[in-house]
């Protein structure tokens, strides 16, 4: 009999895991895309310039539920999302850094900004900053 019942209330527990599945599941086709496209300068510690990238990102906007994704991965963190502003924290990993960025989109006219901290693995390179602004424009 409490075989019974610990196999029934594991049962349950699975079954109300699947039920529940599809319920976080993003919906990225009823989302507003908007690309990015991003002049950045990154900096040496004595404030040389050492390279300027450009590049884009494509943001998917989910306004129902103030989430925002970089292609379908969720950012780091949004610490503002409304009508006008988008403000984000970018984490991007990598062998040879940790890079933190702190971005701001400015919806009424699509101006881009962001402020960036990269550290390195080997500490000859030190702490590098940069600075990064550009255009988004609806995808959709």
């Amino acid at each position: 009999m409490k075989k019974r019942v610990i196999l029934i209330a594991i049962g349950l527990i699975f079954a109300s895991c699947t039920a529940f599945a599809d319920r976080f599941v993003p919906e990225f086709s009823k989302m507003k895309t908007i690309k990015c496209n991003v002049e950045e300068t990154i900096y040496s510690q004595d404030n040389s310039i050492i390279t300027q990238n450009t590049y884009f990102r494509i943001f998917n906007l989910d306004d129902e539920n103030k989430k925002l994704y970089l292609q379908k991965s969720p950012v780091y963190k949004t610490t503002y999302y409304d009508i006008d502003k988008l403000e984000f924290i970018l984490q991007h990993l990598t062998d040879d850094f940790i890079m933190l960025s702190s971005v701001s989109i400015d919806r009424s006219n699509g101006n881009y900004k962001s402020e960036s901290s990269i550290t390195y693995d080997n500490s000859i390179f030190g702490i590098r900053k940069a600075v990064g602004i550009g255009i988004c424009s609806p995808v959709n």
